[in-house]
C-alpha cells in the first residue's frame, strides 16, 4: 500500500457494473414519472446531472487524495452505522517499515464488532455478550469520547519475538487489545489479504485487555473448525504458540 494516494484505481469491470447498475436504477424511476415530471426535468439536465454528481460524492466521500486504507475504514464503519472522519482526529506517526493502521471509532463496542466480523466469518466465543465479559477499567485505549488510531506491524502471525512469555513478563508495555485485534481480523481478511486469515499457526495475546476475572483474552483462527476463535489465558501462563502484538500510538 502507498503511504499516500489511492493506489488501487477503479478498474474497468468496476465502472462497466457501476454504470450498469445505476443505469437501471434510474431507468425503472423514470419510467414511473409522468410526463410533466420528465418534461421538467428534461429541461434542467444541468441540475440533474450536479444532483447525481453530488448524491455520488456523499455516498462514495470526497477523499481527495487519502489512502485507500483510510477509505476503507470509513466505509466499514458507515457500514456498521457509524459515521466517522478520519480528517479529524490524529493519526499516530507510521513507525519504520511494514505496519497496518488500525481505527477504532467512537461507539464500535466488542458485541458490534463480533456481529460485524460475523458477517464475513464464524466466530467462537465462550459467552454471548463480550462486552459485559470484558473490564473496562483494564482497557489500555479505548474510544469513549472519539476515535483513535494505531499502527500493528504488519505480520499475519503475532511476533515471534514476543514469544514463551506471560502478560505478567511484558509488565507494561503497549500491546493491543482485545478490540483492535478483531477489527485486524476484519481488516486483514477483506482488505490485506482478500479472503485469508491471521493467526493459523500461533495465538495473539491481546495484551491490552483483560476479562472480568483477570485472565488475558488471546485471537487465532481455528483451520480444523474454520472460524475466529477468542479465548482467555492466565496472566503468569507461558505457551509458545502464544505471542504478542506490539503497537505504536
Amino acid at each position: 500500500m502507498k503511504e499516500h494516494g489511492t493506489d488501487r484505481p477503479i478498474t474497468k469491470k468496476q465502472v462497466s457494473d457501476l454504470c450498469a447498475g445505476v443505469t437501471g436504477e434510474i431507468l425503472s424511476f423514470v419510467q414511473n414519472l409522468n410526463f410533466e415530471q420528465a418534461k421538467w426535468l428534461f429541461s434542467h439536465k444541468a441540475q440533474l446531472a450536479n444532483a447525481i454528481r453530488d448524491a455520488i460524492r456523499a455516498m462514495a466521500g470526497n477523499f481527495g487524495d487519502s489512502p485507500d486504507y483510510l477509505i476503507w475504514w470509513q466505509n466499514f464503519y458507515r457500514e456498521e452505522g457509524i459515521e466517522i472522519d478520519f480528517r479529524t482526529f490524529e493519526i499516530p506517526e507510521k513507525p519504520y517499515g511494514d505496519w497496518w493502521l488500525i481505527l477504532v471509532a467512537h461507539g464500535m463496542t466488542y458485541n458490534k464488532v463480533i456481529q460485524a466480523l460475523r458477517k464475513k466469518l464464524e466466530a467462537w466465543l465462550y459467552t454471548k455478550d463480550l462486552d459485559a465479559a470484558i473490564n473496562p477499567n483494564k482497557e489500555q485505549r479505548r474510544a469513549i469520547y472519539k476515535p483513535y488510531a494505531i499502527w500493528v506491524q504488519a505480520k499475519p502471525e503475532a511476533d515471534l519475538k514476543l514469544t514463551n512469555k506471560s502478560a505478567s513478563d511484558f509488565g507494561d508495555m503497549p500491546g493491543v487489545t482485545l478490540l483492535e485485534r478483531l477489527l485486524l481480523e476484519v481488516f486483514y481478511y477483506c482488505f490485506v489479504a482478500t479472503g485469508k486469515h491471521l493467526d493459523l499457526q500461533n495465538i495473539t495475546l491481546c495484551l491490552g485487555s483483560r476479562y472480568n476475572d483477570g485472565n488475558v483474552p488471546g485471537v487465532n483462527f481455528c483451520s480444523s473448525g474454520d472460524e475466529v476463535d477468542i479465548g482467555d489465558y492466565r496472566p503468569e501462563g507461558r505457551h509458545e504458540n502464544v505471542h504478542s502484538r506490539q503497537v505504536v500510538f
